[in-house]
Parts: C-alpha cells; structure tokens; sequence
C-alpha cells in the first residue's frame, strides 16, 4: 500500500499544499480537482522531483521521502517532453536499462516484446517527432514497464489526444496495470477518464 500522511508543500506565491491518502497495491485511482489546486504538485513529491516540507511517503510501511527518485519504486509519465527527439523510440527506451547504451541481448528481446505488446512493434527506428501522440504515450508506457517499479505517475498523459486516440491509449493503459499488477496514479481532469479506467476517484480540494 502506498500511503501519504500528512504531507505539506508550499510554492511561494501559493497557499501550502497538504495530501492525505492511501493507495493499495495494484489499485487505479484518478487525481482529479480544480486547477492550481496541486495535483502536478502531488505527482512530482511522490516521484521524488520536490521534497516535501514535512510529511511521509511509505510503500508496503518503508518510508521512501527520503529516497533518490531513481531508487523510489516509482516510474513517471509526463503530458509532454517524455522522450528525446533525438532518439530513436528504441533508445529511448532502452535508457531505462543503460545509461551507456549497452544492453544484453535479453534486454533486448524484452523491449523487442513491449513493443509488440503496445502495438507499435514497427516503430522502434522511427523518431518521436515521426510518430503521433498516441504512440508516443505507448512508448513511455514502454520505458516504464522496464524500469520494473510497481507504482505508475501518470500526469495527463492523454489530455492533449483527440477522442478516439484518447480512449485507445487509456485502454493500453487499463490493460497493462492489470496485467502487470500496478499501482497506478493518474492525473486527470475528465470523468469519463476514471469510468472508463474503473478507478477510484481521489479528489483534491
């Protein structure tokens, strides 16, 4: 179980921030609320990006504020910038496994298989900039699933798709979360969003 106790925040033009709640394992849940009202905010102290003024973040009872976001078991996509333009889908995602590019011939059949998995096994040479939005998100969906970490930070990765692509990536989304027993977060501002996902509703006031 993910739990959030008494976790505070302030920007210095803004009110401060105060979370309180709790995820089990392999849940989906949505953050919803109004805008400013801290759920980016949310997303990036989970992950590690900013540090809380007090509180605690534990998973399964060990407290993880206090850890690096690489070592936090927690992967993060962005609504944008998720991917390098100038690399190829393929090294993109193969930067979750080597920082040097290096990687063994099973990482590689593995990638080889999530990419399959997505439904873009024939887009691993392209460029992100080749490639539409829909596709883009299944690449970052990609790059997660290889850095192995049960919790999945979702930022509105689908806010800026149309209808039709919107619903397809969330289906990839849903389908790989129960396959791969995640705990997933995602930010959105739709309902429609959290009926079609059967999440939980974490709303932020």
């Amino acid at each position: 179980m993910l739990i959030i106790e008494n976790l505070e925040f302030s920007w210095p033009t803004k009110e401060k921030f105060q979370f309180n709640f709790s995820v089990k394992e392999g849940e989906i849940v949505t953050l919803e609320g109004p805008s400013g009202i801290g759920k980016t905010t949310l997303v990036n102290l989970i992950a590690g990006f900013l540090q809380p003024e007090k509180g605690e973040i534990y998973w399964h009872k060990e407290r993880i504020d206090s850890l690096d976001p690489i070592e936090r078991p927690v992967s993060t996509i962005f609504q944008t910038d998720n991917l390098f333009e100038h690399l190829s889908c393929f090294q993109n995602v193969s930067l979750a496994s080597s920082s040097d590019g290096k990687i063994s011939n099973s990482r590689v059949e593995q990638i080889n298989n999530y990419f399959l998995e997505m439904g873009i096994g024939n887009l691993q040479s392209r460029f992100p900039g080749e490639i539409s939005g829909g596709q883009q998100a299944r690449v970052s969906i990609v790059r997660a699933l290889l850095a192995n970490k049960p919790i999945l930070l979702l930022d509105e990765p689908v806010s800026s798709l149309d209808e039709r692509t919107r619903f397809e990536t969330l289906e990839v989304i849903k389908k790989t979360a129960l396959k791969y027993n995640l705990t997933l977060i995602i930010v959105s501002h739709q309902k429609e969003d959290r009926k079609f996902l059967n999440a939980r509703q974490i709303r932020l006031y």
